[in-house]
């Protein structure tokens, strides 16, 4: 029997709900698509090939897989048996805060704050691979002194998210439906298909260096707010060191502040990334803020206040893939392209 580890996302990207709710854990290094119909062994150490090889071929039934966030081990699970229950390739993750986690297999996950003695041990490493075996022999010896009785229950059901792409059609019935008016709905199309045609330029054929937050500002971001009805005089750049704030009406000062954005070059991964916009609106005193975005220019992620409190950890409540406007996406809970677009109307901010 084996002990494994995964993780379960980062600072403010947090799956952890996905695994318990669906008994699954997932991982990314998607390049030739399922590990059962191609071979993803063949790559030196401890490369992302070789980690989807293993994910896919190494754990058995009946070995323990730890599941952490950061270095904190969260969770314990167990292989469950049967062929059915073992590796998959799920459309149902193509886009999980804008990553494509499509390696996916069951693990029966103990209640949470099942942890006996793992809640006292953290793993040693300070960096992680995403998925690998366990070697820290403290670590295996609790993993394996679980009571087997915390996993003697059938598995949850998988997902069943309907992972189809909208259309223009389809998405602009939705956005009417919702309050959008044609004017805004065909501005919204324009933004997000000069968006999908950038990526693809800078992709194959830019520079080969990844545009500058700069660039996404002026390029992506901005002319998709345009579209969701924000004039130029409600969103200032570079407003108090402030990449975008977003206000109800003028004056822009303080009081009209409801939304701040922080933006990063295209591709920049988007964990860690809300302490700096914190600061902002503690160090200028934005207490009308009521959302946090945070982009690359594909992705755009959108948090709240937790209670009166603004926190680093606090999970999105809404997420946009421009490059993937899936029906459904897998988290946060019933989120789409249409929800999130709506909810970032200037109107729905008043």
């Amino acid at each position: 029997m084996k002990v494994w580890q995964i993780a379960a996302g980062m600072s403010g990207q947090d799956y952890r709900d996905l695994f318990y709710d669906h008994d699954v854990m997932i991982m990314g290094g998607n390049r030739y698509g399922s590990a059962l119909e191609t071979d993803y062994s063949g790559g030196k150490g401890a490369s992302i090939d070789n980690l989807v090889n293993s994910f896919a071929h190494g754990p058995q039934p009946g070995d323990r897989v730890l599941m952490r966030h950061s270095r904190q081990i969260v969770g314990i699970g167990e292989i469950p048996t049967g062929d059915q229950n073992q590796y998959s390739y799920e459309d149902a993750f193509q886009t999980v805060y804008g990553w494509d986690l499509r390696h996916a297999r069951r693990v029966k996950w103990a209640p949470r704050g099942k942890l006996g003695p793992l809640a006292k041990i953290s793993l040693t490493a300070a960096r992680q691979p995403t998925f690998t075996r366990v070697l820290q022999s403290k670590l295996i010896e609790a993993a394996l002194a679980a009571p087997s009785r915390w996993f003697d229950r059938p598995l949850k059901r998988k997902p069943s998210f309907d992972t189809s792409i909208y259309n223009e059609e389809e998405l602009g019935e939705k956005l009417f439906s919702a309050g959008i008016s044609n004017k805004n709905i065909q501005d919204i199309y324009a933004a997000l298909r000069q968006a999908a045609n950038l990526e693809s330029w800078y992709r194959k054929e830019g520079s080969g260096e990844r545009p500058s937050e700069h660039e996404v500002i002026s390029h992506i971001t901005l002319p998709l707010f345009l579209g969701l009805g924000w004039s130029h005089q409600q969103m200032a750049v570079e407003w108090k060191n402030i990449d975008i704030a977003l206000f109800k009406r003028t004056p822009t000062n303080e009081d009209n502040c409801v939304m701040v954005l922080e933006a990063k070059g295209l591709y920049e991964p988007l964990g860690n990334v809300l302490e700096q916009p914190i600061h902002y609106i503690k160090r200028h005193g934005l207490a009308k803020v009521k959302y946090i975005l945070v982009t690359n220019g594909l992705i755009l992620l959108v948090y709240a206040r937790s209670g009166k409190r603004w926190s680093s950890d606090t999970p999105p409540i809404a997420f946009l893939d421009v490059s993937c406007l899936q029906k459904q996406y897998a988290i946060p809970k019933g989120t789409n392209p249409v929800r999130t677009l709506v909810m970032l109307q200037p109107s729905s901010l008043r």
